[in-house]
């Protein structure tokens, strides 16, 4: 028999992704530790989330309260330490720790991401995200899923104080830096930024 007497239905929220989206957002270092790619080259992998869904930035820490997250890792290879070298003093300098920086030392680059750690983490800043289109994988069906975007810190222009009022961050989703779309035969862009990288998802640390 078919009917809906007694039958009580919540209607359903929007579905709130658990990775930040390619863009501007005010966010909180959360996650900062030492990695190695597979090929052995040392890292320092950030991990940013987002202002948590239903609560603000001071909000008591729950499951539904986390905010969004993206990954971006510094690379601390001697060819791609000048790069990591500016973008860790720029975050200082915008966040007003730079000398607390200027103290962190390290004979090797575990010891200096230990040493970087406690002065970034918790820190809350303005930070855009640039987007880095990767290609969907086909399915145990056969079928292919679509591309989608993976929000990576911008390598310039990426972080100012959250009071900074008007915003000097600008995100543009018609930059081929903002957003670095595959080529149109889907063969995957090689990057060559010696700087960024990461994986796809992290749960280090709530609000």
């Amino acid at each position: 028999m078919f009917g809906t007497e007694g039958k009580v239905v919540e209607e359903r929220g929007e579905r709130v992704s658990a990775f930040l989206t390619p863009g501007i957002h005010e966010a909180k270092i959360v996650g900062l530790e030492y990695m190695e790619s597979r090929g052995g080259t040392p890292g320092m992998k950030f991990t940013f989330e987002g202002k948590p869904h239903g609560g603000d930035f001071a909000h008591p820490a729950g499951p539904q309260y986390k905010g969004s997250t993206a990954e971006t890792t510094y690379w601390l290879s001697e060819k791609a330490w000048k790069y990591t070298q500016e973008r860790l003093i720029t975050m200082a300098d915008k966040l007003g720790v730079r000398s607390q920086l200027d103290s962190a030392k390290g004979a090797n680059a575990e010891e200096y991401t230990n040493a970087v750690a406690p002065v970034l983490l918790g820190k809350t800043a303005r930070f855009k995200f640039a987007g880095q289109e990767i290609e969907g994988k086909v399915a145990d069906d056969g079928t292919k899923k679509n591309n989608w975007f993976k929000a990576e810190l911008a390598s310039f222009g990426f972080v100012e104080a959250i009071g900074t009022d008007p915003s000097k961050l600008k995100f543009d989703e018609t930059n081929k830096y903002d957003m670095k779309r595959l080529p149109v035969a889907l063969v995957e862009e090689v990057n060559e930024d010696p700087f960024v990288g990461g994986s796809d998802s992290s749960d280090d640390g709530t609000w």
